[in-house]
């Protein structure tokens, strides 16, 4: 059994330039059908398939019908049987579209119904070169050497020959109306064709070395941007269960030009089209303008103006997902349709069923009332990524909410709605809050009221959360005053209460800490951005 040799080949950014010496290659055109297909958040990884007979020495196979969409990064190509992957191109062909098939029958239709349209006019300048005829001769002359019973015949005669050709060019007027109508209608195929083929016209040109004639199956993959997937939940929660329903669905979007018919997909994270490059370490520097909030989430200064620069204005034509497990692969077990249509196309990926425990939340600082939070335990491994969730709870939609997964806790938090349990309210004290100049700094004393009243009959706990800013500088100085017992993270500012209370009681917390900084430093505390991971927004 003869031994088999497979090469891959990783392409980057550079072609061979093989035309000068492959035009006296033997040469295959191949028509591949796709074999296999993994969707990234920001773009697709393509698997097509082929067997074929390898004459000895050189020879081309060509690659024909693939999405102009794709990538010179990340192209892959395995030869099996020694045979060995010479050179590869790319090339786009703009001018084979006038010799295809499809656009010759266009062709051919638009010239018929143009011949036909052409016909239909002269038809109608010749009735309307004979109704003029007809009325240049019925005129009467000597009208009294004329018996009314024959201008009584005239009369008729003339009148029905009048009716006869207006009746013919009614008629043309309608079928050159007709015939313009179908003219449209293949102006705008020949429109669609066109931009089908500029989606489809490139191609993957390989020149093959073998030792000998043999039988060769070549694999190639590419990546094609204009296909994506985003992630879509729906959470369902019963009351009194002691498991949470996660149902894990996909949308899908294919702009490649090519439909994914009846394909096996797979859902990955990250593509690998920046394989060839060796990762690198880079200092990791922290300075007055980097910094860690109480989001955990990393902020560096980037706006001040408000304005927005050239950057930002690109970032708004994608979303911005936040990941942490590279390496969530779905691989489906139903083949899917997908087709090329710009479209989100809405498929299931899995469900999970979780155990889940319930509690109340309130944040006032940021909103009034109270949540109910479901709290999933050993969600890591679910392949849970950030994105919309439909909540349902107690069988009844309860709207939907982003589902963040970039938490440090070993438990995933999902907001449920507000409940009408408890009434919780923040104000700020304005009589026990006072600003005072010492020298050339400000300090300032701030005083916040947090109510939390129990709407029921019976025993609650409910969990709030306010803060106080941290300080980046040494030139800025924050001091807690009054906490209520809250239990305060000093890295992050977040403060705790766990406050139980009886059957419609009201319960009172009071927030108080000081602010020292120099007068010059009045914006300190305005939020900054930084750049993100992006996917395309298509839909």
């Amino acid at each position: 059994m003869p031994r088999k040799l497979s090469l891959a080949i990783t392409l980057a950014f550079f072609v061979f330039q093989i035309d000068g010496f492959a035009q006296d290659l033997p040469s295959q055109n191949i028509s591949s059908e796709i074999k296999s297909l993994t969707v990234f958040l920001n773009n697709a990884e393509i698997h097509r398939e082929v067997e074929l007979e390898i004459p000895q020495g050189k020879s081309e196979v060509i690659f024909e019908n693939i999405s102009s969409r794709i990538l010179d990064k990340g192209i892959k190509i395995s030869t099996s049987n020694e045979v060995v992957v010479y050179t590869v191109s790319l090339d786009n062909d703009s001018t084979s579209f006038k010799n295809s098939s499809a656009y010759l029958a266009i062709k051919d239709s638009l010239d018929f119904i143009e011949k036909e349209q052409l016909l239909s006019k002269i038809n109608r300048v010749s009735y309307q070169k004979e109704l003029q005829f007809l009325e240049a001769n019925m005129k009467v002359h000597n009208a009294s050497d004329i018996q009314f019973a024959k201008i009584d015949e005239a009369q008729t005669y003339f009148a029905e020959k009048v009716n006869a050709i207006q009746k013919k060019i009614v008629d043309e007027d309608e079928k050159w109306a007709n015939l313009q109508d179908k003219h449209n209608n293949f102006m705008e195929q020949e429109e669609k064709a066109k931009e089908t083929f500029s989606k489809t016209n490139a191609k993957v040109k390989i020149v093959l070395l073998s030792d000998k004639a043999t039988t060769c199956k070549i694999q190639l993959r590419y990546l094609v941007s204009n296909a994506l997937w985003k992630p879509l939940y729906s959470i369902r929660a019963t009351e009194g269960s002691p498991n949470i329903t996660i149902e894990y669905q996909a949308q899908l979007y294919n702009d490649t030009g090519i439909d994914w018919d009846n394909k096996p997909i797979t859902l990955a994270i990250l593509d690998s089209s920046e394989d060839l490059e060796k990762p690198e370490l880079e200092i990791w520097s922290l300075d007055e303008n980097t910094y860690e909030y109480s989001d955990r989430r990393n902020f560096s200064s980037n706006r001040k103006s408000g304005k927005k620069d050239k950057a930002e204005e690109q970032e708004e034509a994608f979303d911005i997902l936040e990941l942490d497990d590279l390496s969530t692969r779905f691989e489906l077990d139903d083949q899917y349709t997908i087709p090329a249509d710009a479209s989100p196309h809405l498929i299931d990926v899995t469900k999970y069923e979780k155990a889940v425990s319930y509690y109340n939340l309130s944040i006032p600082k940021i909103k009034n009332g109270a949540f109910l939070i479901a709290r999933v335990q050993d969600w890591e491994n679910l392949g849970l990524i950030d994105g919309q969730a439909n909540l349902y709870y107690n069988n009844t939609y309860q709207g939907y909410t982003n589902l963040k997964t970039q938490q440090i806790n070993d438990t995933l938090d999902i907001s449920l709605g507000k409940v009408n349990s408890y009434t919780v309210s923040r104000r700020k004290i304005h009589s026990k809050s006072k600003r005072n100049l010492i020298g050339f700094n400000i300090k300032e004393e701030l005083t916040y009221e947090i109510s939390i009243r129990n709407n029921r009959n019976e025993k609650g706990v409910i969990e709030i959360k306010d803060q106080i800013p941290v300080s980046t500088s040494k030139d800025v100085e924050i001091k807690p005053i009054n906490l209520s017992n809250g239990k305060l993270d000093p890295v992050t500012g977040e403060i705790n209460w766990e406050v139980k209370l009886k059957p419609e009681e009201v319960k009172t917390l009071l927030l108080k800490f000081s602010i020292k900084y120099p007068k010059n430093r009045r914006h300190i505390f305005a939020m900054k951005y930084a750049s993100r991971v992006r996917t395309p927004r298509y839909f």
